[in-house]
């Protein structure tokens, strides 16, 4: 997957963020920022109950409808 920001803006944020990283880091961290955005886009979501269920409760069939 292409990185989808330029050095320039990548340096720009690790400078507010007051971070140095080595080139290899950056270039790491570039390729993994498209899977972050299609990550928050998928926890963006409305869930139902069941999406994170305590493990103390039990559920019925109609629950889960």
């Amino acid at each position: 997957m292409p990185p989808t920001f330029s050095d320039e803006a990548l340096d720009y944020l690790l400078a507010n963020a007051g971070l140095t990283l080595t080139d290899v880091q950056k270039q790491e961290l570039k390729t993994l920022r498209d899977g972050l955005d299609a990550m928050k886009a998928r926890v963006r979501q409305p869930r139902g109950p069941m999406a994170e269920p305590a493990h103390i409760f039990g559920f019925t069939a109609e629950d889960l409808a």
